[in-house]
């Protein structure tokens, strides 16, 4: 049993810090990073921590909910690995026990520390990212769905690890410790690699949303720097050809020039957001730029050669409003002329 045991935390530390890198590439996780990082540094090292955090006030106040942590588990020991990786699904069974309620109880805004490390993260995130167009309304309702992530991913991710350290660390089981947390590392360290590898960034949610939000909180101004990102790459043709591949995703340096444009209105992370095609892929007439928001209509503007703007969706080529943004950065090498619909 306890090798099955293992062979499970085994699996949960090489796949679930994989899954929170790419999680954190998308939806802000700093808080939840950090805190289960603090976590399992204290839990590893509980018995230094505590001697310590006897002799400074300072460092006792800091730690005193993780020592909390490390003081419940020493009387009552974790339960069944299986059971903090469906915690969430048994959550009612959770509330009904009062053990079981202590343990969640314990857990409540992770660490007064990382509530710090929260609100400070969405102060700046606010007045770098939100700021002049958006007000505070419309960045707290996004933010309390962003809350609503990282308390899940608290559920997914910090339970289990952090119950596996003190496990591990009541029972002297340091070898294995450090099996688990060198498989996590390296976990770490290919997700990053794989996202620093792809083709083009990743887009976050936050960012889509932004997008849908100055739009609506600045119509004319959003409108003018669509209209001019579409006009300079008009304005340099043998750069538009380079740059538009067979199915007319136009990327490479007029895709730049065109998100040079964008980022006068928009943040740069949300200029990123923005794709552009320019159809028939060889013999351009029309560019469509639009960002995709997942549900529902994007937000698009087109322009013809001429320099007469499409505001009528029915005089866009089928099949390419609503495409999400493809992961690619490379110019393309070869195309082919006919007006022909984007799959």
């Amino acid at each position: 049993m306890r090798a099955l045991d293992f062979a499970m935390r085994l699996a949960f530390f090489a796949i679930v810090p994989f899954l929170a890198t790419w999680v954190s590439a998308l939806f802000p996780m700093t808080a939840v990073l950090v805190n289960v990082a603090l976590t399992l540094a204290i839990f590893a090292t509980a018995e230094a921590i505590r001697e310590r955090a006897g002799r400074s006030p300072l460092l006792a106040r800091v730690v005193r909910r993780h020592l909390a942590f490390e003081e419940h588990y020493r009387e009552h020991p974790p339960g069944p690995f299986l059971f903090y990786v469906f915690y969430p699904i048994l959550l009612p069974y959770v509330l009904f026990r009062a053990q079981t309620r202590r343990e969640l109880w314990l857990y409540r805004g992770f660490t007064g520390g990382g509530l710090t490390v929260l609100i400070a993260a969405a102060g700046i995130d606010f007045w770098r990212s939100w700021l002049p167009n958006l007000g505070f309304r419309d960045f707290i309702v996004t933010w309390v769905l962003l809350f609503a992530v990282q308390t899940l991913c608290i559920f997914l991710f910090l339970l289990p690890i952090a119950t596996t350290v003190v496990k591990l660390h009541a029972e002297r089981r340091f070898k294995a410790l450090w099996i688990l947390f060198a498989v996590a590392t390296l976990s770490v360290t290919v997700a990053v690699v794989a996202i620093d590898q792809r083709r083009g960034h990743l887009v976050s949610w936050v960012a889509t949303q932004r997008v849908r939000l100055r739009s609506k909180a600045a119509p004319a101004a959003a409108r003018a720097a669509e209209l001019q990102a579409l006009r300079v790459v008009w304005a340099n043709a043998p750069e538009l050809r380079e740059s538009v591949d067979k199915d007319g995703w136009v990327e490479g340096d007029a895709l730049d020039r065109a998100e040079e444009q964008l980022a006068t209105f928009f943040k740069p992370d949300e200029a990123y957001a923005f794709s552009l095609h320019a159809l028939p892929p060889g013999a351009p007439e029309v560019l469509v730029l639009q960002c995709d928001l997942g549900k529902g209509p994007p937000v698009w503007r087109a322009l013809r050669r001429s320099g007469a703007e499409i505001t009528n969706i029915s005089e866009i080529p089928r099949g390419v409003l609503g495409l999400a943004r493809r992961q690619t950065v490379r110019p393309p090498k070869k195309r082919t002329s006919g007006w022909r619909n984007v799959k």
